[in-house]
């Protein structure tokens, strides 16, 4: 019997286990945690900073059939993303089809499929294919510097509530969300915030002209001008919206804009230009409590915060199975293995700009389609693993990324579903039906029944 392993249950691992429960692929689907959601889970020990909120808008976030509710934010907070999850296993009755407290220990490709160990069990499970779901936002990356610190020193990921600024002389390094996240709460509660970069960054805010800035983005993107054109205008927005970096006490960034990613932010040019962070260079090395910067500069920190990302990692697996020599994805938009049609990823990109979860749900129905196609159409089938062998689109921003592990999987949001809702249309009725938008708490404020397009 055909049956399919999916690992994690959550953002992108639900709209997976919908996906094939709606398409009549048997599957076991096995979540570590006791309840879905991963990072939005905050009971999870990868939980989400206790003060994080989604830096991408509800429009821009939503799995493409289920709508938040109406009195949400335009920016979800953590707990409210978590409330969304849950409604959505809720609607599509999901629950049943999840196996909690259950950890996949190894996954291993055999002649006739893959060997599946799950904690506690003696002997492996057979699968005919897996579906690898669990994230790479979880696994703590912390650089090396000489010296010794003897203050308090944690990693974003272990930093729960600001509880653990209060009156403290905190300094964060690294700049993405996580990190703006921090030092707005330790602006307010700890009793010194200072902000460390390598490297400046890009700080957009998180509205323009009263729209959340992603969805404006989005909305140019549609737009048939060149790129080159269209690059200009965004740089001349954030040089009228924002201004030069110098105004704010911060170096100018040594890339362009959209070769790294961006920070959303309202508050962090707030709090520097009325002195509440202060901005430092690199980290050169610690001795006691006080820290060295790059710019012969120092500082006495009582807690050293490390928001210096994540590792891909997968303890499961052998990461040859996704990964390159150099540490690049190797799948077809980052989701098919060139050679194998038995073996997924889903949610192993990073958007610029707008939601994981949106783009995940498309990756999960092509997922299904491609597999409804192996069983009951073998020519559609047939275009598909040809495609995926050696076709590489156009789905990035089209301009040079940073060599580092945060822009190895970076996408462009529009390019990318775009590219899905096409194979999903040429896939036909491999792809399943057209799907109504349900909403969260079926609120009154949001319309029934409009339909998805999966032609742009």
């Amino acid at each position: 019997m055909r049956r399919f392993c999916i690992i994690g249950a959550g953002a992108c691992g639900l709209p997976v286990v919908k996906r094939f429960a709606e398409s009549g692929i048997d599957f076991d689907c096995f979540e570590a945690e006791n309840d879905v959601g991963g990072i939005w889970n905050l009971d999870s020990p990868h939980a989400v900073y206790g003060s994080t909120h989604l830096n991408s808008s509800r429009k821009l976030t939503r799995y493409s059939d289920f709508d938040f509710s109406g009195d949400f934010p335009v920016y979800a907070s953590a707990s409210q993303a978590h409330d969304y999850l849950r409604a959505y296993a809720e609607e599509f009755g999901l629950y049943d089809r999840i196996t909690f407290n259950t950890r996949v220990e190894e996954i291993e490709r055999t002649g006739d499929g893959w060997q599946v160990r799950i904690a506690g069990e003696s002997k492996p499970r057979r699968y005919t294919g897996v579906v690898v779901a669990s994230g790479h936002h979880w696994h703590p990356f912390v650089p090396d510097y000489p010296g010794t610190f003897e203050g308090e020193m944690l990693h974003s990921h272990d930093v729960k509530s600001k509880a653990v600024l209060k009156d403290k002389r905190v300094l964060v390094v690294g700049a993405g969300n996580s990190a703006v996240d921090i030092l707005d709460d330790a602006a307010h509660d700890g009793k010194a915030a200072i902000h460390s970069m390598r490297r400046s960054y890009y700080f957009f805010p998180k509205l323009l002209f009263g729209k959340p800035t992603d969805t404006v983005i989005d909305r140019l993107a549609h737009a048939p001008l060149p790129r080159k054109f269209m690059y200009g205008l965004y740089k001349l927005g954030m040089l009228v919206l924002i201004g030069s970096h110098e105004r704010y006490g911060l170096p100018k960034p040594d890339h362009d804009l959209f070769e790294a990613h961006p920070t959303a932010s309202n508050t962090y040019l707030d709090h520097l230009v009325h002195g509440r962070v202060v901005a430092k260079p690199g980290v050169e090395r610690t001795t006691g409590k006080r820290v060295y910067f790059t710019d012969d500069t120092s500082a006495e920190v009582d807690l050293l915060i490390w928001a210096t990302g994540f590792r891909v990692y997968f303890p499961f697996m052998d990461d040859s199975y996704v990964l390159d020599e150099k540490g690049w994805s190797k799948l077809f938009i980052h989701t098919f293995h060139r050679e194998w049609d038995d073996f997924f990823a889903c949610g192993l990109f990073d958007p610029a700009e707008g939601g994981v979860w949106q783009i995940a749900d498309y990756q999960a129905r092509l997922i299904a389609a491609f597999i409804t196609a192996q069983e009951r159409d073998p020519e559609k089938a047939e275009w598909f693993r040809q495609l995926k062998a050696n076709a590489m689109p156009d789905i990035g921003h089209g301009i040079k990324r940073q060599d580092t592990p945060w822009h190895r999987f970076e996408i462009h949001h529009l390019r990318f579903r775009r590219y899905m809702k096409r194979l999903l249309k040429k896939f036909g009725a491999c792809a399943g039906p057209e799907r109504e938008m349900r909403t969260m708490g079926g609120s009154p404020e949001q319309p029934q029944g409009e339909k998805l397009k999966l032609a742009s």
